[in-house]
């Protein structure tokens, strides 16, 4: 990696890295406050209510922001940069704010349809128009991206979180119940966008051609497929749980799988970092690649592994400990959907990867290929098993998922030594999983996380699993400073 593209990737990582993990923490508190406060039965709905937007959002993107990242960041070295950026920055921005608006009147009236109450379709009209300027939004953010500009997005996130905690707070005080958190989102969007749009006008303005846009949809189409199928495969068992079973495993199903969720900003920081410059490197210098990829998921795997097997054993202590004894049944549905941490840490960098290599249409279908499934599954084992069979959908589909990746990059990571960086990190985590389990039950939640965590820290040094090259570059990593013209050697890869 050449010492720009290193900068940038570190400064940007360390934007990420500091943004997103504070307010993350800070949301993630607020989530236990909000499922707390509502209960399974309000908070299955307001999980609900979420999922059928998800189902419609692939509309109000159709690909164009992952699309619009990539060719940014090609187009900004070009001489005639500046007229092109201007001009794809106003398409981008037209094209998103009227794809948003037909997609937020299919999410209405596909709750109209299923026979949604009446306060269920005001909650869906109020997110409707937040989804509006959100597009509007994410238009400019993907200027922004494609620059390396992640300072504004890591900006603009922290501030909308800041406002929905605080309006959001406001409202559950009042007792306003789902439909006041849901304007307090509404207020955050709102801000947001002045905030990216201000930002973004630096950028410039240029024409707007609908005789562009066609071109456009069609490039990006592949990308909207992945995003529609991904939406779909994540939220579609919310949307079922919602509608064939008992309103209250909605809301058990969401609170577990609010935790996976949560642990995955650890990977995005990194991915969301990396994407932009891979993509420059994938054209100027591709021979120093494998490097960065055998990097990149030997990290991942040291964070997802102790979550996965930590959060199995914990899971029907974690649950009650975190929201509640109403969710005690939930820690089931935890200590099955938690192994899709270390497998959506995999399949979302090797996602990136396909896609840095212009192979979008096979993401594409292997997305499409797991969402089939998961949509398939569900639809026969959610109806009779409940939450329960939804977890389990939902860690096969992701499997599956992975292991198409993996065959399409079989070229690729053919050189690297899978199995070995895996082994390791691997035993470290069930030792950590063994003490964990081992400990007596009457000890608080904390303390054996604590003590879990000590463990896989000790277990890590004593099999080398951080060295002295991981140290250099993570405090490179911290500061933002340039890291050698190449990589360091990965001495895990022949290890």
């Amino acid at each position: 990696m050449s010492a720009h593209a290193a900068r940038t990737v570190a400064r940007n990582s360390a934007f990420n890295l500091v943004a997103q993990i504070a307010i993350k923490a800070l949301s993630f508190l607020f989530t236990v406050y909000v499922v707390r406060d509502l209960g399974p039965e309000s908070y299955g709905t307001y999980a609900a209510i979420g999922a059928f937007g998800f189902l419609f959002i692939f509309i109000a993107d159709l690909g164009l922001s992952p699309y619009g990242v990539r060719e940014v960041a090609r187009l900004r070295d070009q001489s005639d940069a500046p007229a092109k950026l201007a001009d794809l920055h106003s398409d981008l921005l037209a094209l998103r704010v009227l794809l948003s608006i037909l997609a937020g009147g299919l999410t209405v009236g596909f709750g109209a349809l299923t026979g949604r109450p009446e306060l269920v379709l005001i909650a869906l009209a109020l997110n409707a128009v937040g989804l509006t300027l959100h597009g509007a939004q994410s238009a400019s953010g993907t200027v922004l991206g494609g620059l390396e500009r992640m300072g504004v997005g890591a900006g603009a996130l922290v501030f909308s979180q800041l406002v929905f905690i605080a309006a959001g707070a406001f409202a559950l005080w009042n007792g306003w119940g789902y439909l006041g958190l849901i304007t307090a989102n509404l207020l955050a969007i709102t801000l947001s966008t002045i905030v990216v749009l201000r930002a973004a006008a630096s950028v410039g303005w240029g024409s707007v051609s609908p005789a562009r846009w066609l071109p456009l949809i069609r490039a990006s189409l592949p990308f909207g497929i992945v995003t529609f199928a991904l939406g779909l495969s994540y939220k579609f068992d919310t949307v079922l749980l919602e509608l064939t079973r008992p309103a209250g495993e909605t809301g058990l199903y969401n609170a577990a799988y609010n935790l996976v969720f949560t642990s995955a900003v650890l990977s995005n920081i990194l991915n969301v970092a990396l994407y932009p410059a891979l993509a420059r490197l994938s054209v100027t210098a591709p021979e120093r690649l494998p490097g960065i990829y055998a990097r990149a998921l030997r990290y991942l795997w040291l964070l997802a592994l102790p979550i996965a097997v930590g959060g199995a054993v914990l899971a029907g202590d974690l649950v009650p400990f975190l929201f509640d004894s109403d969710y005690t049944a939930g820690g089931v549905a935890l200590r099955i959907v938690i192994w899709v941490v270390p497998l959506m840490y995999t399949s979302e960098f090797l996602g990136y990867v396909v896609l840095i290599g212009n192979q979008e249409r096979r993401v594409a279908r292997a997305v499409v290929i797991s969402t089939a499934l998961n949509v398939t599954l569900n639809l026969i084992i959610v109806p009779i098993f409940g939450f329960v069979g939804a977890a389990v959908t939902t860690v096969i589909t992701e499997a599956v998922l992975v292991a198409q990746y993996v065959w399409l990059l079989r070229a690729r990571l053919g050189a690297l030594p899978l199995g070995q960086m895996l082994a390791r990190p691997a035993l470290a985590a069930l030792g950590m999983g063994l003490l964990v389990a081992w400990l007596p039950a009457e000890w608080p939640v904390l303390l054996r996380v604590a003590a879990g965590v000590g463990l896989y820290g000790g277990l890590g040094l004593a099999l080398g699993l951080i060295t002295p090259d991981d140290w250099r570059f993570l405090r490179q990593l911290r500061r933002a400073e340039p890291q050698a013209s190449e990589p360091p050697a990965d001495p895990h890869i022949n290890a």
